[in-house]
């Protein structure tokens, strides 16, 4: 037996560098006030507005088996799966009649580690740095009848991606720790701030995202349909080897100049739900992610080596039926198909001598799945 939010393929972004990050309260726990006149506040760890709005516009509701958007966790994020959910954080809702406003902002917490720029360097004569963590969002939205739709835009500063997720939470593939450059060239020659065991060794960057949905929605039938956008770069305060990120670890190797160039995201989705006399839904959802060539060399083919940060695309697919026998109890079964190419494939399993070119994935699922 399975569940709907189980993982049927690889998700490493989501099981180790995801926002959940293996916390006792790993989804949200905050408190507030309401006000029928003047809207809500609250603060504490919430979703991000690109977490609320993307589960309301995605046809397979973020469910990991047959959701990309949802098992992946960048759109939510705002191009980094962490970013999901914010600690610390101011969240503003106010309705007006068929239209709503959303605003948060997330205050900088935790250690932000200690800098230098220079390859020798020790923990006598680095700089520590203050944390410049914070980030706010905005999101308006509305509906005409049966017709929704929503716009987000997200600013995260100092968003943390886990560079090599593969290796568990020990993560360095060498052991020392690293300064600004590329991956393990600009080691510190003295002797290791903090321990390179059961910490993490990450990229860093300012993120910013656009996110646009629509939806129509009648009793039993609906259509979904989004586009986000996202542009990364090298963060404007960079962090250091010490800083501290969510879950409680530590990073013992830190990229701060991570892109020769701007690190570009497009990923759009839509699908359909049809719904049978009120307890049986069939879910079809398409969607794909594409990115540009963001770290040298420009060129990127079989003969020259794909990495991760070259261009490439993703596409999934999936169809699936979900069959409620009471309000509690539900089964279902399905079928999800991925086609990557390019850097997006490079994280694919391939066999010896094989180029990272391209793949594709075929995964059936069929579960059941009683709730509380």
């Amino acid at each position: 037996m399975t569940i709907n939010n189980g993982l049927p393929r690889a998700s490493y972004s989501e099981a180790i560098d995801g926002a959940r990050a293996g916390q006792p309260f790993n989804d949200e726990y905050y408190a507030g006030i309401l006000s029928k006149y003047v809207g809500t506040l609250t603060f504490g760890r919430q979703r991000s507005l690109g977490t609320d709005t993307m589960l309301q516009y995605d046809p397979a509701g973020g469910g990991y088996a047959f959701s990309y958007i949802g098992y992946n966790g960048t759109m939510a994020g705002g191009g980094d799966t962490e970013d999901s959910r914010w600690d610390d954080a101011l969240k503003y809702r106010l309705v007006y009649g068929p239209a709503h406003f959303g605003a948060a902002y997330k205050f900088a917490d935790g250690s932000a580690g200690c800098f230098s720029a220079s390859a020798t360097w020790t923990a006598a004569n680095c700089t520590p740095e203050a944390a410049h963590n914070n980030a706010y969002g905005f999101n308006l939205g509305g509906n005409a009848g049966k017709f929704f739709a929503d716009i987000v835009y997200q600013h995260y500063n100092q968003a943390i991606s886990v560079l090599n997720p593969l290796l568990g939470p020990q993560s360095l593939a060498a052991p020392y720790q690293s300064t600004t450059d590329s991956i393990n060239t600009n080691q510190i020659t003295g002797a290791n701030l903090i321990a390179t065991n059961n910490t993490v060794y990450g990229i860093v960057t300012d993120n910013n995202a656009v996110m646009t949905t629509a939806k129509y929605s009648s009793e039993a039938f609906k259509v979904f349909a989004g586009y986000e956008y996202i542009w990364q770069n090298n963060p404007k305060n960079p962090l250091g080897v010490g800083a501290s990120v969510q879950g409680g670890y530590f990073m013992s190797g830190v990229e701060d100049n991570n892109l020769d160039a701007e690190k570009l995201l497009n990923i759009w989705w839509t699908g359909a739900k049809y719904t049978y006399r009120s307890k049986t839904d069939v879910t079809f959802a398409w969607y794909q992610q594409r990115q540009n060539d963001f770290r040298k060399p420009p060129t990127c083919s079989a003969a020259a080596g794909f990495r991760a940060s070259c261009a490439g695309s993703l596409n999934e697919g999936s169809l699936y039926l979900d069959h409620h026998f009471t309000k509690r109890f539900d089964s279902f079964a399905g079928v999800a198909y991925s086609y990557v190419s390019g850097g997006l494939a490079i994280a694919i399993p391939h066999g010896p001598g094989v180029p990272y070119k391209s793949d594709n994935n075929l995964a059936p699922t069929v579960g059941s799945r009683f709730t509380f």
